[in-house]
């Protein structure tokens, strides 16, 4: 029940928006303590994540809520992203809307340590590709090399449930 709660409040409070320039995303944190119902229409949310796509920023992302064993981050995409692996955290991704190519497995190319158990590259060699939808849900375990490609004109919105190895 907690999940649906935190997942029903994909926050909208505005906060920390980071400029492209000094990353190529814009995070904004609706961290609040959880001890009451929180809610969040989707247009207060939809509105939120608009603001963030900057030109030239990978992503818009709402981080909603951030424990030990778990995160819950809203995501919109609508330019390729990274081939990131995440040496500690599954990634659970629930599709909202849109659709984009989701490239797994594999190796990565040109990967370089971005944080601590956090590897980035540029693209990913000999992975399978899967079409990602609306409604979907794709499993990554810790350790694997994904990437989500968006083509030209669409984008993607997704939720990453992240939990710890």
């Amino acid at each position: 029940m907690r999940i649906l709660i935190a997942m029903a409040v994909l926050a909208a409070i505005p906060a920390l928006a980071q400029t492209a320039a000094k990353t190529p995303f814009t995070a904004v944190e609706n961290l609040s303590p959880e001890k009451t119902v929180r809610h969040v229409t989707g247009a207060e949310l939809e509105a939120t994540m608009k603001k963030g796509m900057t030109p030239g920023a990978f992503y818009s992302q709402i981080l909603l809520s951030k424990h030990d064993g778990y995160q819950i981050i809203n995501t919109i995409r609508d330019k390729d992203g990274q081939a990131e692996v995440h040496a500690d955290w599954n990634d659970n991704l629930f599709v909202q809307e849109g659709e984009a190519n989701f490239v797994t497995g594999g190796t990565q190319v040109d990967a370089k340590d971005t944080a601590p158990g956090e590897k980035r590259g540029t693209s990913i060699k000999g992975g399978a590709t899967a079409t990602m939808r609306a409604g979907d849900y794709f499993f990554v375990p810790a350790g694997t090399p994904h990437q989500m490609l968006v083509p030209a004109g669409k984008r993607i919105r997704f939720i990453a449930f992240k939990t710890h190895k």
